[in-house]
């Protein structure tokens, strides 16, 4: 009776001992490793917009701008010709700015931002042909009064 006790202790832990063991150096097939995306801000530089109401000067626009673009795609361009974006990120916001007519310089702090962030993400894409452009970001947007620089 005490050899059988004896015997299935002994049984109970060796098969406890094997099963960790197994599990330990056993490992479940690797999944795939997600791919995970590197992205960058680019700056851009800082851009200044006239703004004309009534055919008079009332002021400007000063604004700046970034760009996140994913890291392999800093420049883009084919037969190895490199297009800088941010060429395009401040041609199309001095000109989404300058032709906006909803913009209110009197109300500047009531701009939809977020609209015109989008939109200039979405005209850059279509400009270089590509969605090199993730997101376009708000570094700085202040109006100031022509009365407020000196001459």
């Amino acid at each position: 009776m005490v050899l059988i006790g004896i015997w299935a202790c002994v049984v109970t832990l060796a098969s406890t001992f094997g099963a960790s063991y197994w599990k330990s150096h056993h490992s479940a097939p690797a999944e795939p490793a997600a791919h995970v995306e590197k992205l960058e801000v680019k700056k851009v530089k800082p851009i200044t917009v006239p703004i004309i109401s009534d055919g008079m000067l009332k002021g400007y626009i000063s604004a700046e701008f970034a760009y996140v673009v994913e890291a392999s795609n800093t420049s883009h361009g084919s037969g190895g010709g490199a297009v800088d974006a941010d060429s395009y990120v401040m041609d199309e916001a001095f000109r989404r700015l300058y032709a906006d007519n909803s913009l209110d310089f009197r109300r500047i702090e009531k701009y939809d931002l977020n609209s015109l962030t989008r939109e200039l993400t979405k005209s850059i894409n279509q400009r270089l042909g590509a969605e090199l452009v993730r997101e376009t970001l708000v570094k700085s947007f202040a109006f100031v009064p022509k009365d407020d620089i000196p001459h």
